[in-house]
């Protein structure tokens, strides 16, 4: 086996000392395609936004990075609501509801994206502080 993976070896090497480079003229044009895959990375700069039980709202500015053009999803997660409990999360201006599980869909954002978002929360009738964090998942 070991004499045969040197054999190997050498033909390979003799083969790129005879064969001859190519050779252009001045005239001669040629063309390449060199082509990359990125893979798709969001992330979102933030501490969790915290609303204290006597507390209505609460604002953050939070720093979202995401690099894929199909777009990607920002999800809220939180502790279960109790009954009677609400939250109303704006993020960049659209607003949506806190789910009563934990796990909140927050809005679908198209194409890719780099900056600053404004994120408010307006609460109704907590019966306990609501910590909330959020999270972005490339499509």
């Amino acid at each position: 086996m070991r004499f045969r993976s040197i054999m190997i070896c050498y033909a390979v090497a003799f083969g790129c000392m005879v064969s001859q480079p190519a050779v252009a003229g001045e005239t001669a044009s040629g063309s390449m395609r060199i082509s990359a895959r990125i893979p798709p990375v969001c992330s979102l700069a933030t501490s969790p936004l915290a609303v204290a039980g006597n507390e209505t709202i609460a604002s953050a500015v939070m720093f979202e990075s995401c690099n894929t053009n199909q777009g990607f999803q920002v999800l809220a997660t939180h502790r279960p609501l109790e009954p009677g409990e609400s939250a109303k999360v704006s993020y960049d201006g659209q607003n949506s509801d806190l789910e009563v599980s934990g796990l909140s869909f927050i809005q679908f954002r198209r194409g890719a994206r780099h900056g600053p978002v404004l994120v408010n929360v307006a609460t109704g009738s907590l019966a306990a502080p609501l910590a909330i964090s959020f999270a972005l998942t490339p499509v």
